[in-house]
């Protein structure tokens, strides 16, 4: 049905509502650890502990942690505990085989959910129930969909595993340590429906939405949405990677990603085990490759480094997919290279100034016994 309805809020937030107008190549993204833990969860619902074992493996600063169902439980539901240096998440899935059959239009309206969040003006405890709004043909617009009837019942699919999403964490700091939620667990979308060719999706007012999704941004290209699942996957990554390589970005306008890690991102088989490995791995990680470079027309590259006579062990272990940015990417992700460096200069200028008046002080107070000494 059209305007099936989850649990939803009495209140909701009015705004204009356009179709997508925006002439710039690319979406303000959330790229803060607590929603990029969501996307990757759910990305990887299928087999998420191959996933943290692969993670951990590759990212030796996180950590994943899965808890049983309780027992006698119907449905298979998962909890999965994802910590890295400054966060911890709890992510909760009331029902694994829900998210295994809508993942494929589930990642990309979560993520266009979450570019949505973006545009809003999102206190950190909202006093009100607020939802997002946007039209059904953005997802045609934007490529996802050839037609309004099959985004809407991607749309359908989608809905109940969105909307079931379940929550719980904490961002730490230099000081303290602050609550993703109000109180423990919690929904992240208490609901959503289409009304009118209006896709209305609602946000849990008792989640501190700065914390958990608007706290850094990266950009991520409106080709990302028409491209195939392990593209589109492989692209997504890509910009998230970017904030976290801006060293690399700063001096050579590129970064490099691995492709045990693109094995990872995109759920292919282990190498010690598949009969195929050349069609199993080595295939989809360079056509992943190679169609995002087609479609980003030059303004994103990427370009496949390996042994060509290699066998896939070391196609694994050595080869990598080097990402080249040009254009408004490269002055984008240039920028915030250089406003890092700025940062990181005037920290290390200011460390100096510190210990530079900690020697005069200890060089006087030197002095001072010398002088009293001799008296």
């Amino acid at each position: 049905m059209d305007e099936k309805e989850t649990n939803l809020p009495a209140t909701t937030k009015k705004k204009t509502l356009k179709n997508n107008e925006d002439d710039r190549k690319w979406f303000s993204f959330p790229n803060s650890p607590a929603s990029n833990t969501v996307i990757s969860v759910v990305s990887h619902v299928g087999d998420l502990e191959t996933f943290g074992k692969r993670l951990e493996h590759n990212s030796h600063s996180t950590q994943i942690d899965f808890f049983d169902p309780p027992e006698g439980s119907k449905n298979l539901s998962q909890r999965v505990k994802y910590s890295t240096d400054n966060t911890e998440t709890t992510i909760h899935l009331d029902n694994i085989d829900l998210f295994t059959k809508a993942n494929k239009p589930l990642k990309k309206i979560l993520t266009y959910t979450l570019v949505q969040l973006s545009k809003e003006n999102v206190t950190e405890n909202p006093e009100n129930d607020i939802s997002i709004k946007f039209p059904l043909e953005d997802f045609v617009t934007l490529g996802c969909y050839k037609t309004i009837r099959t985004a809407r019942q991607a749309f359908n699919q989608a809905q109940h595993p969105l909307t079931s999403i379940k929550i719980e964490g904490v961002v730490k700091d230099k000081k303290d340590q602050k609550q993703i939620t109000d109180s423990g667990i919690e929904v992240l979308f208490p609901g959503a429906h289409i009304k009118n060719g209006i896709v209305e999706i609602y946000l849990n007012k008792r989640i501190n939405w700065q914390l958990f999704a608007l706290q850094y941004f990266s950009i991520l290209p409106k080709e990302y949405f028409s491209l195939s699942d392990n593209a589109a996957d492989t692209l997504l990554n890509i910009v998230m990677l970017a904030r976290k390589r801006l060293n690399d970005i700063g001096k050579n306008g590129s970064f490099n990603m691995s492709f045990k890690t693109l094995q990872q991102i995109l759920d292919l088989p282990d190498e010690t085990i598949t009969k195929n490995p050349g069609r199993d791995i080595k295939e989809p990680i360079l056509n992943a490759i190679a169609e995002i470079s087609k479609m980003l027309n030059g303004d994103i590259v990427v370009e496949p480094i390996y042994n060509a006579n290699g066998n896939i062990i070391e196609f694994l272990e050595d080869g990598y997919a080097k990402v080249s940015l040009y254009n408004e990417y490269l002055e984008h992700f240039g920028e915030l290279a250089k406003t890092k460096r700025i940062k990181i200069e005037g920290a290390m200028k200011k460390r100096e100034e510190i210990a530079d008046r900690a020697k005069v002080k200890a060089l006087a107070n030197k002095l001072e016994k010398e002088s009293k000494s001799k008296k």
